[in-house]
């Protein structure tokens, strides 16, 4: 009896152990994949249409077909920058006393109001639909400028408002007009008028574009020197520096619609540019909207490794007046298609691919590289199953995960 009790106590232990041991590899299992579930993280990125450049910076001059606009002094401007001037426009007016710029300022700002309010008079309608229309629609883009603290585009987005609340006043009845206070404004407006007669003014002597010289010195550089000059005389002005001119200048004036960029660069960088003509260009931080562009000549000496290029441009504007010596981006060939970041790239069995995210599915697509970066990759934006190039626009691309493959889950 006592041989059989010890048998029994023997196996009931040895139950129990095997029972806690099976129910301990069960917990691993549990956990593991759990883990394996729970620890997946996925990255991901949405396919979408993009532009992408092959493009190189260059040192070089920017170089304009410009005449001086002699002048110094205490002077006011009353053409902006970037503006199209006529032939004997006034451009701008030499102050003798301090309270006369104050003056311009305000008499500038009365004939601002003067015009809003006679517009309201003169182009209020009785469509009250419209008119609200137009007073919702200004007051959101004054917002959208206070939001994206475009003070420039704050004034016109100020006085569209003004004009769309003026407009239905009138029209609803609660102002008859604005007649009283026009007249009244008429009036001061004269006073402050009267205070700036027989200043000395500065006038256009050419039709073109005007730059303050506050805003663009020139370069103390002619351009047939630029013209003549040889690849190592380029690098030599750019390394030295070329100072702005200690002309006495009120501004410039530039005659017609194309500038000029001289550079320099060394052969291997030279040849990207063999059977290019057409590129882009822009200035990081001065102007940054890539503007087309003409490759005039590329010059190359072979003995000093180097050569000179001359670049186009037929865009003018406010910034593009303001350069000088710059380091510009030159864009040679542009491509479109559908940007992916490099991270999602993967190899397998020799093609190249990504994993798109479909649900809970991960699934295989095989990519046509048309350009790369250092970051990111193109592809064509017609991608088709079954073909060289699979992933279409919008497909969540998957960045970054574990244990990827074709059919897994996510």
């Amino acid at each position: 009896m006592l041989e059989r009790e010890k048998r029994r106590r023997a196996a009931l232990k040895a139950a129990v152990a095997m029972g806690t041991l099976l129910f301990l590899l069960a917990a691993v299992y549990i956990v593991i994949q759990l883990y394996a579930i729970l620890g997946r993280e996925y990255k991901t990125e949405t396919a979408i249409a993009a532009t992408m450049a092959d493009s190189v910076e260059l040192p070089g001059f920017v170089m304009f077909d410009a005449v001086n606009v002699s002048g110094e002094g205490n002077l006011g401007y009353l053409a902006e920058d970037g503006e199209r001037v006529a032939e004997g426009a006034v451009i701008a007016e030499k102050y003798t006393d301090d309270s006369q710029s104050s003056a311009r300022e305000q008499l500038i700002r009365l004939d601002n109001s003067i015009d809003l309010l006679t517009k309201s008079q003169n182009s209020a309608g009785n469509d009250l639909t419209l008119l609200t229309t137009q007073t919702q629609t200004a007051l959101y883009n004054l917002l959208d400028q206070l939001d994206t603290a475009s003070y420039s585009g704050m004034v016109d987005a100020e006085s569209e408002f003004l004009l769309a609340q003026n407009r239905m006043q009138i029209s609803t009845g609660q102002s008859s007009g604005f007649q009283s206070t026009i007249a009244a404004l008429q009036a001061e407006r004269d006073q402050v008028a009267a205070q700036l007669e027989g200043l000395e003014t500065i006038t256009a002597e050419k039709n073109g574009y005007f730059i303050s010289a506050a805003s663009a010195m020139p370069l103390d550089l002619d351009e047939q020197t630029l013209k003549d000059a040889t690849p190592t005389q380029i690098q030599e002005l750019l390394q030295q520096g070329v100072a702005d001119s200690t002309q006495a200048l009120a501004g410039r004036i530039v005659e017609g619609f194309s500038w000029y960029f001289y550079t320099v660069c060394d052969l291997d960088t030279a040849q990207r540019f063999d059977g290019i003509t057409n590129v882009r260009i822009s200035i990081p931080g001065k102007e940054d909207t890539p503007l087309g562009a003409t490759v005039l000549s590329v010059e190359a000496d072979e003995q000093a490794g180097l050569a000179k290029i001359v670049i186009e441009c037929h865009t003018i504007n406010a910034d593009v007046l303001r350069l000088g010596q710059e380091m510009a981006q030159i864009d040679l060939k542009i491509y479109e298609g559908i940007r992916i970041d490099k991270a999602a790239l993967h190899i397998v069995d020799g093609q190249k691919g990504v994993y798109v995210k479909y649900g809970d599915l991960q699934r295989f697509r095989k990519i046509t590289i048309l350009y790369e970066d250092d970051k990111y990759m193109l592809v064509p934006a017609d991608g088709e199953l079954d073909s060289d190039n699979e992933v279409r626009l919008y497909d969540e691309i998957i960045v970054e995960g574990n244990n990827l493959q074709d059919g897994g889950l996510i």
